[in-house]
């Protein structure tokens, strides 16, 4: 059977606004005789609804929930944004009077009113390891913006669904062995230890004082195929926080980072609003792909222009997408950008970033990222070794170059029905490759 799930934390920000949109749903309260102290302000009645019911009657707190919905439905027409959290909530309304404790845990719904408790409502910028993304009552505005264009309309209800769904705060904290694994990070990927430090330092003081994260957009240039990318995948898994990845090469317009006007039928949300709307951390990374490639167009302008207000928090603060002009905070978001020619990047977008050059690889640092790739590959694929002689002929190419060349031999090694990726399996896929003479010595002898 299906376990069923209900997130306590949205029903405390959904029942605000409820509260705040209609006061008077609160006399239902005292008509159905659930006779309590109620506090007045919005998030205090919410918290003392939440902790009488869950404490006393879960019968009676899913009657009131009814009533609310009632209330609602009396008063003339329904919003979508309050009908998708009446949606929301028929999960729990449907369970059994054992529903709390198996649903949401005790210890769970305590902590949850504890922290409401400590909360002062959906307006307060942060709660206990989150931070508010959206004002709910934006969600208003946003469903009464007036379009007349049907399928716009159904876009706009699912954006709406999926807010309500995932609430307007989002976590900012992180795992307790996040500066373990970027310890190790900065072991296995040496050419970028210095941007790997930055990252700790900004992730050691957050972490410190309990606060989101605040690190300056960061700049990773050098010549092509030395890792910038594998870096950046290694960076989001040890942080543990959502990756976006934007290729500004392909880019015509801004619209893939904000978005295209929400006017026209195939409007599409760009990937800071998708990152930050369908995930659940108010810090995900958002990888720019070779920036200095951005071409600009008279005719479609400048697919750069939306990062002059992302980089800078005070205007990410107030972020609004051209696809779903709702205003979130874009300021944690953690930048990072790569480029093979700095001189190619306009200054004002250049300023914006800290600069890290990663220069020449020693041959100890290129056998520690090769190692590096063939345990990503081995996690992937379980059961698959590499010889020494495979990673040997490897070490001096690119790490691009490696994990393409790397990848196609143990595609062939699996096709044979074996384990371990071998010299023979490389040439098979990559007849070209250059072998050193002691190879092809051995090779003549018969040793490989």
């Amino acid at each position: 059977m299906q376990k069923v799930t209900f997130d306590l934390a949205n029903l405390l920000w959904q029942l605000e606004l409820l509260i705040k949109l209609d006061p008077s749903i609160t006399d239902s309260i005292f008509e159905n005789e659930w006779d309590f102290p109620v506090a007045t302000d919005p998030n205090g009645q919410t918290v003392e609804i939440l902790e009488h019911f869950i404490k006393t009657d879960f019968d009676g707190f899913r009657a009131f929930l009814r009533a609310v919905e009632s209330g609602f439905k009396k008063n003339g027409s329904t919003p979508g944004v309050v009908g998708e959290i009446f949606k929301s909530w028929g999960v729990l309304v449907s369970q059994s009077s054992s529903g709390p404790y198996r649903i949401l845990g005790v210890q769970k719904t305590k902590d949850l009113i504890h922290e409401g408790k400590n909360a002062k409502g959906i307006n307060s910028q942060r709660r206990e390891g989150f931070m508010r993304l959206l004002d709910p009552h934006s969600l208003i505005g946003f469903e009464q913006r007036g379009i007349a264009n049907p399928d716009r309309d159904l876009c706009h209800k699912t954006t709406i669904a999926n807010l309500v769904k995932t609430g307007p705060y989002r976590k900012y904290t992180f795992e307790q062995d996040v500066l373990e694994k970027l310890s190790e990070l900065r072991s296995t990927v040496p050419n970028f230890t210095n941007v790997t430090d930055r990252v700790i330092d900004a992730v050691n003081l957050a972490m410190r004082y309990h606060k989101p994260i605040q690190i300056t957009p960061i700049l990773l240039a050098g010549e092509p195929g030395i890792g910038k990318s594998h870096y950046t995948a290694e960076l989001s898994k040890c942080l543990g926080v959502p990756l976006a990845r934007v290729a500004i090469d392909n880019l015509q317009v801004g619209a893939a980072l904000a978005g295209s006007s929400y006017i026209y039928s195939n409007s599409e949300s760009g990937e800071v609003f998708k990152v930050l709307s369908e995930q659940c951390h108010i810090s995900p990374l958002v990888v720019l792909d070779e920036i200095d490639k951005a071409q600009a167009s008279s005719h479609e302008g400048d697919p750069l222009s939306p990062l002059h207000n992302l980089l800078e928090p005070v205007s990410a603060r107030e972020f609004r997408d051209a696809s779903v002009p709702i205003p979130i905070d874009a300021s944690h978001v953690i930048w990072v950008a790569t480029a093979n020619y700095l001189e190619r990047i306009p200054s004002a977008i250049k300023s914006r970033f800290e600069i890290f050059e990663a220069g020449e690889q020693s041959e100890e640092t290129k056998k520690l990222i090769l190692r590096s790739i063939c345990k990503e590959l081995q996690m992937e694929y379980a059961g698959i070794e590499f010889s020494e002689e495979v990673l040997g002929i490897l070490v001096d190419k690119t790490p691009r170059e490696q994990h393409q060349l790397l990848q196609r031999a143990l595609a062939r090694t699996v096709r044979l029905d074996e384990t371990v990726v071998a010299l023979e399996h490389l040439i098979a896929v990559f007849p070209g490759i250059k072998l050193p003479e002691v190879v092809k010595v051995k090779r003549c002898l018969g040793y490989l």
